[in-house]
Formats: C-alpha cells, sequence, structure tokens
C-alpha cells in the first residue's frame, strides 16, 4: 500500500487523522436519526416484534449517541480508528440480531447490513485496510446470524435446508464489499498523490517567497551604494 513519503507522513497521519473522526462524528448522526427510523419497517415486516426491535434500535442510537462526544477527547483522537469500527459494529450488530430473529438466511433483514456498507463507502470513505475490516466485519455477523438460527427453535431454521437463500443473500453483501475494499484502495491512493502535490506545491510558494525576498533584500542593498 503506497503511502506518504517519510518528511510529509506526520502532517498526513494528522490530516487523515482529522479527516475520519470528523466524517465518524458525520456517521454517528446519521446513525442515530436512521437506525430507529426504520421501525416504520419492523411495523410492516414483523409487527409483532415491532416493539422489541424498536428497543433495540433506542439501545443503538443510545450507544452511538454516546460514541459522538468521545470521539472530540484525547482518547477518541488516539484510538479514532478503532471507534470507527465500534460505530460501524453497533448497526451492525443490531441488525444480525435481528436477521437471527427472524429467520436466519430467510430473514429480508440482511437488506440492512448492505445499507451499512453503504454508509462505509460513501459517508465513512474510509482507508484501504479500514475498509477490510469494516466489510469482514459486517460479512462475519451475518454468517454467525444465521449459523446461529441452524436448526430447531423460534427463530426458523438459519441454514437448514435454506443454504441457495443464504449463498444469494451473501453474494449480494459480499460483492458490494469488494467493491468497497477495491474503490477504497484506489481513493486512498488518490489521497496521498493530492496531499503530497499540495505540500510540494506548498513548499514551492515558500522556497519562492523566500527567493524573492532575498533578490528584494539585495537589489535594497545595492541602491544604497
Amino acid at each position: 500500500m503506497q503511502t506518504a513519503p517519510p518528511e510529509f507522513l506526520p502532517a498526513y497521519l494528522e490530516h487523515e487523522r482529522e479527516a475520519t473522526i470528523r466524517k465518524t462524528r458525520l456517521g454517528c448522526l446519521i446513525g442515530i436519526l436512521m437506525v430507529p427510523l426504520f421501525s416504520i419497517l419492523d411495523y410492516f415486516m414483523f409487527w409483532e416484534q415491532t416493539l422489541e426491535f424498536f428497543w433495540l434500535r433506542l439501545i443503538c442510537s443510545a450507544g452511538m449517541a454516546g460514541l459522538y462526544p468521545v470521539l472530540g477527547t484525547r482518547l477518541g483522537s488516539k484510538y479514532y480508528r478503532l471507534q470507527g469500527l465500534v460505530l460501524l459494529f453497533m448497526p451492525s450488530a443490531t441488525i444480525a440480531w435481528m436477521v437471527y430473529k427472524t429467520g436466519g438466511a430467510t430473514s429480508p433483514y440482511y437488506a440492512g447490513l448492505i445499507l451499512v456498507l453503504m454508509v462505509l463507502a460513501v459517508v465513512l470513505d474510509w482507508t484501504f485496510w479500514q475498509s477490510v475490516a469494516g466489510v469482514v466485519l459486517v460479512l462475519v455477523l451475518y454468517l454467525v446470524a444465521c449459523l446461529a438460527a441452524t436448526g430447531p427453535g423460534p427463530y426458523g431454521q438459519g441454514l437448514a435446508n435454506e443454504e441457495g437463500i443464504f449463498l444469494n443473500n451473501f453474494a449480494f453483501l459480499l460483492t458490494p464489499g469488494i467493491a468497497i475494499i477495491t474503490g477504497a484502495y484506489y481513493h486512498t491512493r488518490m489521497r496521498i498523490r493530492e496531499f503530497v502535490s499540495r505540500c510540494e506545491l506548498d513548499r514551492s510558494r515558500k522556497e519562492l517567497a523566500s527567493s524573492n525576498q532575498k533578490l528584494l533584500e539585495l537589489g535594497q542593498v545595492k541602491d544604497r551604494f
């Protein structure tokens, strides 16, 4: 993975830290608003579980609301990448639990994980390795939710006799995940090139200004004689 030259690396890392924290806080605000709002769909899809899911969604939103101010602290600044994954985990785990409670592989709630991936791609706009971790996290949570629902019980059959549906849903999650990771790889390289170009341009301007100042001072000295 391409990285910034050593002379620009500290400034680049600080720039990335500020941008990532800013985008993570925006992701918190979107999640706080949108996660409970989708209770409307719970009512029409699984009305008997609407109240249970509504409280689950409120807990998720409360977690994101608690994370928001932490991002502005010294701790949040130090572990900003980890807290981004925590943000992604909360709605993903909430949806995965609903997948588990509504049939596992047959649950339509897997589509909610696609929305989480869309937020990852458009709003959070993470670096390559952050995106890899985020996509893997979402896929693992979905897999665990389906496997946990396997067998007889009140929450459906999970993967039992539903391997085709599971593979179909998993493919719809994996495909955008691959696209997100690929886009993050090239976007990260582009961000580094743009940042280095700005730094080099700024350095050239300073050198030119210094040269002009020296020429001006030399001209003033000559005028005295």
